[in-house]
């Protein structure tokens, strides 16, 4: 009969014992910031400092029915604390309703290309110093 009281406490006490504390959780990230950039304008976001330098673009135009929707890159350089300067290219494929594209890790920051324009229209080149890119830039997450 006091084995099953003994046993009981032994577990509580193990269980207890595997739990984290608040301070030894993984808190999570903060959220991301999002920032708009002209061709060749730079910004600082929570201590990265990133610029749109440069871009490739293959996307099916906006007033066409293409088979393939194209994809496109922003390159973007960029420096933090810790970091050695550097450009960072961002993806984007795929069409409307597309998911999210995929997060770059940048030292201890994440950066996701949300757009670029304007979109290609058939007919029409567009100038460098017209396109945009809004980037996700995640705040400096623990290592």
């Amino acid at each position: 009969m006091t084995r099953f009281p003994l046993c009981f406490t032994a577990v509580l006490v193990l269980v207890t014992a595997c739990t984290p504390t608040s301070a030894a959780r993984n808190d999570p990230a903060p959220p991301a910031q999002t920032v708009a950039l002209a061709w060749q304008q730079e910004a600082n976001v929570g201590g990265l400092s990133v610029q749109f330098v440069g871009y490739r673009d293959s996307r099916c135009p906006s007033d066409v029915t293409c088979v393939w929707a194209g994809e496109a890159q922003a390159f973007v350089w960029v420096a933090g604390p810790g970091m050695d300067a550097h450009v960072v290219s961002l993806p984007w494929r795929g069409g409307a309703g597309t998911p999210p594209q995929a997060v770059q890790r940048v030292g201890a920051y994440t950066l996701r290309l949300a757009s670029l324009e304007p979109h290609p229209h058939s007919g029409a080149k567009v100038a460098p110093g017209d396109y945009r890119v809004v980037l996700e830039v995640g705040g400096a997450v623990a290592e």
